[in-house]
């Protein structure tokens, strides 16, 4: 069987991973093998996906090509749930980038229009964001710590923008958690938000970290350019302050 990628695809990620100065080490959270870990079932409904997982041996054939292409620049450490301390990834497959604080993740398989901004969020960490100068500083300024789940299909075209500008935020400032969440894999949360299109993004206080489909302090219906997007997370930001304060 051949790679998962045409020739072509592999020579230009393998440009793409050369350029990079260090070697990235993420971490893939797929489920035990034979999915049949059920000591969760006696928890909510939303929780049952870490039993049942059709993506996971996808998953981690992904990390493995991705692994091989990248001679080495970007490496996988493949855990189960319950070997991975640090922020609980609330979905798997779990995607967690070399992020100092582990804050920006990927819940699903990253296929179709998902790849690319799997793709670029390893270049922002090797060799910087993209973003203007005056946005990243909006996104410095922002000291309450930030929930985003950016809810995504594969087919959608505006949302690898929207996810790209998010994943770039969670670089510039470690105290926003980025979560992307496949909504066709895991409808559950997606549904509590009333999400009639993507991308739809939901921004939460931290805190509420382990509550699924917990109330919006901003939320994001479609795509909107970074400023503007910057605007709404330092918003959210200053919402949370006055309430803390």
């Amino acid at each position: 069987m051949g790679g998962l990628f045409d020739p072509d695809t592999e020579s230009e990620l393998r440009k793409i991973f050369q350029a990079f100065p260090r070697e990235l080490n993420d971490i893939l959270v797929v489920s035990s093998s034979g999915g049949g870990h059920e000591h969760h079932e006696d928890e909510e409904e939303h929780h049952h996906h870490h039993g049942d997982c059709p993506t996971c041996d996808e998953a981690k054939v992904l990390a493995e090509e991705i692994m091989r292409i990248s001679g080495g620049k970007i490496r996988f450490t493949i855990l189960n749930p319950e070997n991975f301390s640090g922020l609980r990834p609330r979905y798997i497959p779990a995607f967690i980038y070399d992020t100092p604080k582990r804050n920006i993740r990927y819940y699903g398989l990253p296929s179709g229009q998902e790849f690319a901004p799997f793709i670029f969020i390893h270049d922002y960490i090797s060799n910087g964001v993209k973003l203007s100068k005056s946005v990243i500083e909006e996104i410095e300024s922002i000291d309450a710590p930030l929930h985003v789940k950016i809810f995504v299909t594969p087919e959608c075209p505006y949302c690898p923008l929207v996810v790209d500008f998010f994943n770039q935020a969670g670089i510039v400032n470690q105290n926003i958690v980025v979560e992307t969440i496949e909504a066709l894999e895991h409808p559950i949360e997606a549904d509590s938000y009333g999400v009639q299109y993507v991308p739809f993004v939901a921004i939460t206080k931290l805190s509420d970290y382990e509550k699924y489909g917990a109330k919006p302090v901003e939320v994001i219906p479609g795509y909107l350019p970074p400023e503007e997007n910057a605007k709404i997370l330092v918003k959210a930001g200053n919402k949370l302050r006055r309430i803390n304060s």
